[in-house]
């Protein structure tokens, strides 16, 4: 059994060496890769991927730092590929208030109806969510649908409620680093059956390779320090992240 990357962007322009990478991605066993296209450009190259190799799913979404430059094309664009039965989930969406303070309310309203169209699709979602935790966690409540909070970087408190209303949380690179303590402490309270790990990549890039390019073969590293916090075997871990990914994205 594998180790999955739950979250990546393979697709991204810091990828001009693509074929080495899934190289390495089948050298480290990764058995499961969800490829997130943000750009309408990524879609057909993503579904040409995962026809080639069933390791790879394909998720789409309007990503909340690009609310501010959507126009109806590109929402049509967007709309037509999440109608597609190729395409797994939605995602990523969600609320950054990081980034961008001055459009909360356009967020908003662009991940309520992208939440709405995943639940008239009935496909799961993948959220963002960067210092706007608690205006995510109001949204989500409303809403009877599947999900991921992916790269968590909340409280151990709030992911404890994500889990209440049936959200996986996911782990990506910075559970491995060394004054990491939150994502450290999330890694070892949220049950092994709501757990999943990722990359992010290009970004994120867990110890030993801080500061250089992510990818997906990467997540091993990610994989084997919450094998290590949690004190349970790689095999165990493996296998309950592959169940947990199925379950989610089948």
């Amino acid at each position: 059994m594998g180790w999955i990357d739950s979250h990546c962007h393979i697709l991204d322009e810091a990828f001009d060496d693509l074929d080495q990478v899934i190289a390495r991605i089948k050298a480290q066993d990764i058995s499961r890769c969800m490829i997130v296209c943000c750009y309408g450009h990524e879609y057909e190259r993503a579904l040409a991927l995962s026809q080639a190799d069933k390791r790879f799913k394909v998720a789409v979404g309007i990503h909340p730092s690009d609310v501010k430059n959507l126009t109806d094309d590109i929402w049509e664009q967007f709309y037509t590929y999440a109608h597609k039965i190729e395409v797994t989930a939605i995602g990523e969406i969600g609320l950054d208030y990081y980034w961008d303070k001055d459009n909360k309310e356009q967020q908003k309203a662009i991940f309520i109806k992208q939440i709405e169209l995943a639940k008239s699709l009935h496909k799961p979602i993948i959220i963002h969510s960067r210092d706007a935790m608690q205006d995510t966690y109001d949204i989500l409540k409303q809403y009877d649908v599947k999900g991921v909070m992916h790269c968590y970087s909340g409280s151990k408190e709030i992911a404890k409620e994500f889990v209440k209303l049936g959200y996986y949380i996911s782990l990506g690179g910075p559970v491995t680093f060394k004054n990491a303590h939150e994502p450290k402490e999330v890694a070892k309270i949220v049950p092994l059956e709501r757990l999943l790990i990722e990359t992010d990549c290009p970004y994120l890039t867990p110890e030993p390779f801080r500061g250089k390019r992510n990818e997906p073969a990467y997540v091993v590293y990610t994989g084997k320090k919450i094998c290590e916090l949690r004190a349970i075997a790689e095999e165990e871990f493996k296998q309950q992240l592959v169940c947990n990914f199925d379950e989610l994205f089948k």
